[in-house]
């Protein structure tokens, strides 16, 4: 029996991880789950929530504060621990990942049919594909809903010491040098985690799956490689931990709302199917007396209204009237 792990890491997303934790229960209520909140944020009272709601049936890491660029020091670290606790297979599942039902299952049984395959992506790799529920090979790696078995993690995990973390440019191009991902036409000059385990993938020489059909939802909008803005639209006059969950359960439970942000090829393969086009008219009154009209394809509530309509920011006293 091959005893599988979850890693999860995190950093000053409380509302995803909560997300994120209770899909991945709902799924598995015994999977072992390994949290990782980056630099020292498990210390941050916004989590202590998550952690009151899930800390019987998930283990948190200390990650001490630290200067290493990006989320590589966290990740391989994360991978490192879990490889030491010789679990057989990983996922590797960032907050922003809010698995589907079939997220294990999937991954599973494309490890039984494929056993030498580098590892499985459980999110989109190619947007251009038919929307059918098939699989696709490809020498690429994404680190968005991923799984290893232990003899390519072994591979991965090799690497996870200070001298990349300190100089992860350098490092990849010392150690894999001879790989043509460095070179023209490709000149793959990211060097953090996925970029790194692209190299190892490269010079294994093999493969890895993802799906037709997403076995899961990538949902960061926000964060510390995108900015903070997003977020704070989203949640704009949310104070309360919980007001925001729930806000962002209605944002992951819209897919015309998502489409908005991500874009219609990302969630059409997320959901399954071809989202129908519709239009819905707004008549909007401000609260200084002026009136507009708002298009939109998602339907509207006090829940999950834009922050500004034309220009003009929404506040509690704006009023929308569907007219189409």
């Amino acid at each position: 029996m091959i005893i599988e792990a979850v890693v999860v890491t995190t950093y000053r997303r409380p509302e995803l991880l909560y997300c994120c934790l209770k899909r991945i229960r709902e799924i598995d209520p015994w999977i072992p789950i390994y949290v990782f909140p980056d630099r020292g944020s498990v210390n941050d009272k916004e989590l202590a929530p998550v952690i009151e709601a899930f800390q019987k049936n998930v283990q948190w890491n200390f990650v001490p504060d630290h200067d290493y660029h990006g989320n590589s020091f966290n990740t391989m670290e994360a991978l490192r621990l879990v490889y030491n606790n010789d679990h057989g297979r990983v996922y590797y599942v960032e907050d922003d990942v809010m698995v589907h039902r079939d997220f294990f299952s999937w991954h599973r049984e494309q490890h039984e049919l494929w056993p030498r395959i580098f590892g499985t992506m459980a999110w989109i790799f190619n947007r251009h594909a038919p929307i059918v529920d098939d699989v696709l090979f490809q020498p690429w790696y994404y680190a968005i809903g991923s799984c290893f078995k232990r003899d390519k993690l072994k591979l991965i995990v090799e690497h996870a010491t200070p001298r990349y973390y300190e100089d992860m440019a350098g490092y990849v191009g010392k150690h894999f040098g001879d790989t043509p991902l460095n070179k023209r036409p490709f000149g793959i000059e990211h060097f953090e985690q996925d970029g790194l385990i692209q190299r190892v993938l490269d010079r294994d020489k093999t493969q890895t799956i993802s799906p037709g059909i997403t076995k899961c939802s990538h949902v960061g909008m926000y964060g510390y490689n995108r900015g903070w803005s997003t977020g704070i639209d989203l949640f704009s006059g949310l104070d309360r931990f919980e007001d925001r969950v729930e806000r962002l359960e209605v944002f992951i439970a819209d897919p015309y709302e998502r489409a908005e942000m991500f874009g219609r090829d990302i969630v059409e393969r997320e959901i399954g199917y071809e989202l129908p086009k519709r239009e819905l008219r707004y008549k909007v009154k401000h609260p200084v007396g002026w009136e507009s009209e708002y298009i939109s394809e998602r339907v509207l509530t006090p829940k999950a209204l834009p922050t500004r309509v034309n220009s003009m920011r929404v506040t509690a006293e704006t009023t929308f009237e569907l007219v189409k």
